[in-house]
């Protein structure tokens, strides 16, 4: 199925058992023709791929990230920027994280390999139940998948945080704060650029209007968000607790 003027997205048809390495060049030409045309795209994907194409895609789009972190982990030590800016405990305690997550910057990022691969599904899973709520006739699977890719489009700030990870090594930190400020907006305009998949996923694998895919797609992502932010806070305490520990 087309949309009216959008030419068709030159996605190959469905495979049989073909290697990992095609597998991953099918996946590469899936995500340059998300970023063209990403709603037509994301149609053709439901029609010709299957389940384990998500899950692959899903699989690098949580490794990938992983492992420039862990590039980049091996750079220095560097402290909060103008500490003396900030009131004396805020400073205390951005220092303490700061510490905390160097003594740990090898594994925080597998930590976050196996958190971000639940969160998508179990985001998929509440979707999927929602979605199936207010009338809609997809499947779990379908949608997982569809989920898989839209978190593939989140490899665009790849080649970013590649450069990032060279200059945490090379301690460049004048470059490395410009960068990581890059990064944070291209973060914040992928992030809005998934949920939108999502919610296109949502309308057009389940059948719904816009509006009932949107409220499908805001709860699950107000509950994850919550979580994150609990996660973020619950490390900040546990941090200083360590930091403050006898003997430490």
């Amino acid at each position: 199925m087309q949309i009216s003027g959008a030419p068709t997205p030159t996605l190959p048809r469905k495979r049989g058992r073909e290697p990992l390495e095609c597998a991953a060049m099918f996946l590469w030409a899936d995500l340059v023709d998300l970023v063209r045309r990403p709603f037509t795209s994301l149609r053709v994907i439901d029609d010709r791929r299957r389940l384990r194409d998500g899950l692959l895609a899903l699989a690098l789009s949580v490794t990938l990230p992983a492992v420039t972190s862990e590039l980049a982990a091996l750079g220095p030590f560097r402290p909060p920027a103008n500490p003396g800016s900030l009131p004396s405990l805020t400073a205390q305690g951005a220092d303490i994280y700061a510490r905390w997550v160097y003594q740990h910057r090898f594994l925080l990022p597998v930590y976050g390999v196996l958190i971000s691969a639940i969160l998508w599904v179990a985001a998929a899973g509440l979707i999927h139940l929602i979605a199936r709520t207010l009338g809609g006739h997809g499947d779990y699977r379908g949608y997982l998948k569809l989920a898989g890719f839209a978190a593939l489009v989140g490899l665009v700030s790849l080649p970013l945080s590649l450069l990032d990870a060279w200059l945490k090594l090379q301690g460049n930190a004048q470059a490395e704060l410009a960068i990581g400020q890059l990064l944070g907006v291209l973060g914040l305009g992928v992030f809005l650029w998934q949920n939108a998949l999502l919610v296109f996923a949502a309308r057009t694998h389940y059948g719904i209007s816009t509006e009932r895919a949107i409220a499908a797609v805001i709860g699950p992502l107000g509950a994850v968000a919550v979580l994150a932010v609990a996660l973020v806070v619950l490390a900040v305490i546990l941090a200083i607790i360590a930091q403050q520990a006898p003997g430490s």
